[in-house]
């Protein structure tokens, strides 16, 4: 889907119904404890023994790596070709399971809708669900995302 001779996808190139799987990731519980000691240290996030008398009986991961590790994945695999401008923001973020060390998390991107930008027409919004699973199928993480993207050319 690359509408230009540059190999950017363009927002004229995205179509609602798309469906991409990004690809995946392994959590070890060394990521885990790395990450949260740095932006989110509780200890359900941080210490293995304070962690296994809590109700999840371990370490898991902060919600906000999971949500990284999640974009990390949609970068490599969609938004670092898209001529991406920006994003306007995420909406309706739900962890639904906990990570916990040794998941492999992965990622799928679906298209809801596109439509150009009324301020300026030179771009477009593109709207997304994103879903995040562990290796069992279990949803993880569900969240919908908009992004400014350039178009290709004038209509």
């Amino acid at each position: 889907m690359n509408g230009d001779d540059d190999g950017r996808t363009y927002f004229d190139d995205i179509e609602a119904g798309t469906v991409v799987s990004c690809g995946s990731t392994t959590v070890s519980e060394d990521d885990i404890v790395e990450f949260a000691e740095q932006f989110d240290p509780l200890d359900i996030h941080t210490d293995p023994e304070a962690a296994a008398e809590s109700q999840h009986g371990g370490i898991i991961a902060s919600g906000y790596h999971t949500l990284s590790l999640s974009v990390r994945l949609l970068v490599d695999e969609i938004r670092s070709e898209r001529a991406v401008v920006g994003g306007l923001g995420i909406d309706d973020v739900r962890w639904h399971e906990p990570v916990r060390p040794g998941d492999t998390l992965t990622v799928e991107n679906e298209v809801l809708d596109t439509r150009v930008s009324e301020s300026n027409p030179e771009t477009g919004i593109v709207h997304e669900a994103i879903t995040v699973t562990n290796q069992d199928g279990v949803t993880v993480l569900s969240l919908e995302n908009r992004e400014l993207v350039e178009r290709s050319g004038p209509d």
